[in-house]
């Protein structure tokens, strides 16, 4: 029978060959801190849940700023690196479809590069809504499934991305689902161009060449490479 869960055991091999050589990021860190000062969605006191945390860099930037930031991530390594490297922060090892938290807890929940890989969407943005204050906001960032499905099997000359990323979507589906799940949604463009985004694609020099040109944010929703998102709990009839 067919696991359709994340692997702990296989995120944790994936971080502790990364940690191994230096690498502290997976993601974009650089467009995702852009894209959450752009949002302006937090205030001082706001709770905030960062859901696939990593080692807690984000969760540590937002506590910088006075927000009242948690962290979660499946990976024992990452949660483990990311409390040593950043003592006292509050990390916790928990999956992105089982949240270890209260009902109506926080006013924001965030995620960057997760939602790609739950095979249990629904599941995952039940406890998000679960999890959310009425009004609260879930803002994330996740691959466009067709400029992503379409760069993995050129990189990878295969369709072994369906593994690591079975839950890719579309502007229109991840709108529709986010619907059913009683979020408003609103889509935000961001140019997705950084040092790490070039080095991703280091091995199709010409596309690297070609991106470094291409005024994303004028683009429709469909050409970009990352869907990044403004979805907002609607307000729950009994809490007026």
């Amino acid at each position: 029978m067919k696991n359709n869960t994340v692997n702990p055991h296989q995120d944790d091999i994936a971080w502790q060959a990364a940690l191994k050589t230096g690498k502290e990021q997976m993601g974009n860190l650089e467009v995702n801190l852009r894209f959450l000062e752009e949002t302006d969605c937090f205030k001082a006191d706001h709770r905030t849940l960062e859901v696939g945390c990593g080692i807690g860099t984000v969760v540590h930037w937002l506590s910088q700023k006075g927000v009242k930031a948690f962290g979660g991530d499946i990976s024992e390594t990452a949660i483990e690196y990311g409390r040593q490297k950043y003592p006292g922060l509050p990390l916790e090892v928990e999956s992105a479809e089982k949240l270890n938290r209260k009902d109506s807890e926080f006013d924001a929940v965030l995620s960057f590069d997760v939602m790609e890989h739950l095979h249990h969407i629904d599941k995952h943005l039940q406890e998000v809504g679960r999890v959310l204050k009425p009004n609260g906001f879930y803002l994330f960032q996740t691959p466009n499934k067709y400029s992503n499905a379409l760069f993995e099997t050129v990189r990878s000359r295969s369709l072994q991305w369906k593994r690591y990323h079975p839950s890719l979507h579309t502007p229109r589906q991840l709108k529709k689902r986010l619907l059913k799940h009683s979020f408003t949604v609103r889509f935000v463009k961001m140019n997705p161009v950084t040092p790490f985004f070039l080095k991703k694609l280091q091995r199709v020099p010409l596309l690297a060449a070609l991106v470094k040109r291409i005024p994303f944010q004028r683009l429709p929703l469909c050409l970009q490479t990352n869907l990044y998102v403004i979805a907002r709990k609607q307000m729950d009839l009994k809490h007026p």
